[in-house]
This record gives structure tokens, sequence and C-alpha cells, in this order.
């Protein structure tokens, strides 16, 4: 009895799962193809040149996995004034909090085709729920699991990735793997591609393997920012932007302008 119970909960927590990643890209595809505003926004590069960029804002509130996506557009602030980044490789924490900011980095890509920021997409949900399942063992650190490639220019494909790695896994215990999935990409663009990676405050646990890293990484926080991506930044020249600001690490050509109405802070 005890373990036909057991199977049981087991198959309602898959069925669960799956119509939660069903529910997600259904909110995901309704937010992407939300009408924009013909808003355009004027900013400078760091040459002090001048570019636009039109606003992906949606006219009307959305929500993806419980939270708003006008709670916080950290995502839109950084891809709008920074139009330096070009053919990136964009690396997002896939975990429960950060459904939102997916959200916001496919839509500005639509919004702005012309700017071709993104090369690539990789998604990391630290472990696939591994730390659920007593049998999977510890997370290993650089071989934690869980990485997904979706294809962003397919918004049919890019939903069926993101469903699938809701419902193999959303985080839930702290520190996670975004180290694993930055050297995933890595590998992917042959160490030739800058990354954006864009996280919360959860952490880094494997910010040891930070050294095999061969370009800058540009950090996006969605909350505030804590030592782990500090320690990112200045290993690999990088920079972090906040809801609060813009650090450039870079020590080149960084000079005083104004980011979301925040100074920057060249410590480099």
């Amino acid at each position: 009895m005890k373990n036909l119970v057991i199977v049981a909960v087991l198959v309602l927590s898959s069925a669960f799962a799956k119509a939660q990643g069903e529910q997600i890209a259904k909110e995901l595809r309704g937010y992407i193809n939300a009408d924009v505003s013909e808003e355009m926004i004027e900013v400078k590069d760091k040459s002090g040149k001048t570019h636009y960029v039109k606003s992906a804002k949606a006219k009307t509130e959305h929500h993806i996995g419980g939270t708003s996506t006008s709670n916080s557009t950290v995502v839109f602030d950084a891809f709008n004034v920074h139009p330096e980044w070009q053919d990136m490789s964009v690396i997002v924490d896939w975990t429960g909090s950060m459904y939102s900011y997916v959200g916001q980095v496919v839509r500005w890509h639509h919004v702005n085709k012309d700017k071709q920021l993104i090369h690539n997409m990789v998604l990391f949900n630290d472990g696939d729920d591994r730390n659920r399942n007593a049998n999977s063992g510890a997370k290993a650190i650089g071989a934690t699991g869980g990485i997904y490639h979706p294809d962003h220019s397919d918004i049919d494909a890019f939903l069926k990735t993101v469903a699938t790695a809701v419902d193999n896994g959303n985080g839930g215990d702290g520190p996670e793997n975004d180290i694993e999935a930055v050297l995933a990409s890595q590998e992917l663009c042959n160490g030739q591609k800058d990354f954006v990676l864009i996280a919360d405050s959860s952490g880094i646990r494997d910010i040891s393997l930070a050294s095999q890293i061969k370009r800058p990484v540009h950090i996006i926080i969605c909350d505030y920012v804590t030592d782990d991506y500090i320690k990112l930044a200045q290993m690999t020249k990088g920079s972090i932007t906040w809801p609060g600001g813009y650090t450039d690490y870079s020590g080149t050509n960084c000079n005083k302008r104004h980011v979301h109405s925040h100074d920057v802070v060249c410590a480099g």
C-alpha cells in the first residue's frame, strides 16, 4: 500500500509539473505577442554615439508564474542602454522567480530584431530538481545539469523548450549553477561571444569555475547584487546592471553617463 501511495504521489507531481510548464509557456506567449507602444528611446553608447531603440513595454499588465511583468523592467532597461551589446550569448536563470525576466529577453529581441543583440540563449534550472530526488545524489560542481538551449528566433520551438525546463525543475535550494551554464554557452560559441547573464541574488554554487570563462560576462541582477556576482564581473572584466544602477569593470572605455537614471560607476 505504501508503495502505491508513493507511485500515486509521483504521478500527480509529474502531471502538475507538466501543467505548470504548459501554463508558463501560454503566459509567455501572451506577453511576447502583446501590443507595444510607438515610443522610441534615445540612448548613448560608451563612445557617446546616439542610438534609438523601440520600447518593449507592453500596453497592458501581464503575469508570468504569478509575477507581474510590471514589477521590474531591469532587463529592458539594460538592453535599451547597451547598444554595443550585439551578437551576445544570453544565459538566463530559469528557476521559479525568474520566469517573467525570460519573457523580457525574448520580447525585447522581437521588438528590436534589427539590433541583433542575441546570438544564442541558454537557460539553466539548477539540476532538473535533482535536489528533490534522493536517488540522484548531490549536485556536482560543473555537472549539475538542467541546461537548455532554446531557439529564440522560433517562438513555438522556444516555448516548447522553456515548458520542458519548467516541467523538469525550478530550483529551490539557494546558490545555482550559473558558471556551468556560461561554460556550456562558451563551448557552443567556441569562446567567441561575450556573455549576458541574467540572474537573481541566489548566489553562484560553482563560482570556483569562473577562471575558465574566456570572455566578459555582463550581469543583469533582477533584485540586489551579492558578492559572487561582483567577483564574476571583476574576474571577466564585465559589468553589473541592477535596479539601482550600473557598474563597469572593464577598465576600458568607461565614461560617466546615466543608465536608467543612475550614474555609471567605473570600477575597472
